[in-house]
């Protein structure tokens, strides 16, 4: 059944509430205490938007390289790398982070996006290892001059 609920917000909205008539007043009188949709997901953005300006200003004094993948790949991992470095330039000296700065493919920020700080810089740590093992090894390769 089908009721008009007015939101805390003011707005009014028609939400579908099923269950025994006792369970559809407990709900509708929830639903009275809540912001409508539109609101809510405006209030969810806007504290979105704020949390990226916050991470934003965090990291400005740090020289992030350029990320590399498709258009959506580095909005999202722009957006990870973000509010992780964010986080770890907060709690970390600059050291521990050094190895997630040099890392700039965005497969890498979103496949490992959950994990904990520590094992972030961990994982950070070996990729760059792995990614720069190739160029030690062509420099140790390469005659010396005198």
């Amino acid at each position: 059944m089908e009721q008009q609920i007015i939101h805390a917000c003011g707005h009014e909205q028609g939400h579908y509430l099923t269950g025994y008539h006792s369970q559809q007043e407990r709900k509708a009188k929830w639903l009275k205490t809540t912001n409508c949709r539109d609101c809510f997901v405006a209030e969810k953005r806007a504290a979105e938007a704020a949390a990226a300006a916050s991470s934003s200003a965090a990291v400005s004094h740090l020289s992030l390289p350029l990320l590399t993948g498709s258009d959506r790949q580095i909005s999202w991992a722009s957006t990870i790398r973000t509010k992780r470095l964010a986080a770890l330039t907060n709690f970390n000296s600059d050291s521990d982070y050094q190895a997630c700065l040099q890392v700039t493919d965005t497969k890498w920020w979103i496949d490992h996006r959950d994990l904990t700080d520590v094992d972030l810089m961990a994982a950070a740590t070996l990729a760059w290892d792995i990614q720069s093992a190739p160029a030690i090894r062509a420099n140790a390769d390469m005659p010396r001059t005198a």
